[in-house]
């Protein structure tokens, strides 16, 4: 069975940079979506946040200037 023509150092060199730019190119890629996805994450615990201190002053009768005013007090 007859091989094929073997590839020059450079060839080969050329072949792995090609590689190895395609993989940043993936992983940047996929860097980039996990970050989205951080920032979406971040985002819906600060609206869970928010619906359960809504939640909290509508229990204790309070309206937002009172908890404005107890932290003002507290601070």
């Amino acid at each position: 069975m007859a091989r094929g023509v073997r590839k020059s150092p450079r060839e080969k060199l050329e072949e792995k940079l090609i590689s190895v730019e395609e993989a940043i190119t993936q992983y940047s890629e996929c860097l980039e979506k996990l970050r989205n996805e951080k920032k979406e994450i971040k985002e819906e615990l600060e609206r869970l946040e928010i619906a359960e201190l809504s939640a909290i002053l509508k229990e204790k009768h309070l309206s937002v200037n009172d908890l404005r005013d107890m932290v003002n007090q507290a601070g």
